[in-house]
């Protein structure tokens, strides 16, 4: 990795965090530095020198790799909109995206994957402007019920899931096929029958996109149009839609 250009980044960051007001969570400059190497070594094909997703491995990969140019990222734990933490970004790099190409980077140190987060800040001056999210509160788990899952069923259809993921949950539904991401991209709904989720599959990480959305993509927050108790039972019953 070109330390010029790390520097100058760096530098960037400074400059912007001394002009703002807020409560801002900048890059650690000496935990970037050493960030920088495992980027030069394990990210830079697919995300690129720029950090731009357009490494020389990119054009292949479908779907592509994250742009972290615009501080957008779809998961997190951080309301709609908000950036994420660092715990978020690290937790990407610690256990990857199912059904992508973004493998887990197990094989890092927590050290290393705690530098890499830092040096990731990099791209994006949002790191350096806006303070960074905090994560939502994730209410217990209820237990399993026959009447959940029926409402459940009932939250699928007042919060029209079926137009993008398919009646059957199959990710076919009528918008499927029109559905781009921020960045122009062609962008497929999940196939709830078939598991498990990009992110994880635990029933947290399934409420937890309900409840942040997927920035960057139609994937919306549903904080504003349902309450937790009939977020948990969506959960519930997206989860009765698995086949394997």
């Amino acid at each position: 990795m070109n330390p010029t250009r790390l520097l100058a980044s760096l530098a960037a960051l400074v400059l912007a965090l001394s002009t703002t007001t807020a409560t801002a969570e900048p890059p650690q400059p000496a935990a970037a530095a050493r960030g920088a190497k495992a980027y030069g070594r394990y990210c830079v094909s697919c995300h690129g020198t720029q950090g731009d997703g357009r490494g020389p491995s990119a054009e292949w990969l479908d779907p592509r790799p994250r742009n972290f140019t615009s501080g957008t990222f779809k998961f997190r734990s951080t309301v709609s909109g908000e950036l994420p933490t660092d715990a978020d970004l690290e937790r990407t790099i610690e256990h990857g995206l199912n059904h992508t190409s973004m493998p887990h980077w197990r094989a890092l140190t927590a050290v290393e994957r705690r530098d890499l987060v830092q040096f990731v800040k990099t791209f994006s001056t949002r790191f350096a402007t806006e303070p960074q999210g905090k994560p939502i509160a994730v209410p217990p788990a209820p237990k399993v019920t026959p009447a959940l899952l029926a409402q459940g069923k009932e939250v699928w259809t007042k919060v029209q899931c079926a137009s993008c993921h398919g009646d059957g949950g199959k990710g076919d539904g009528a918008s499927a096929t029109t559905l781009r991401d921020d960045w122009g991209q062609p962008i497929v709904p999940r196939d709830f029958t078939s598991g498990p989720l990009k992110v994880g599959d635990r029933p947290e990480d399934l409420y937890r996109a309900f409840m942040t959305g997927l920035n960057g993509s139609p994937m919306p927050s549903f904080a504003e149009s349902i309450s937790p108790d009939e977020a948990w039972a969506l959960v519930v019953y997206v989860r009765s839609l698995r086949k394997d």
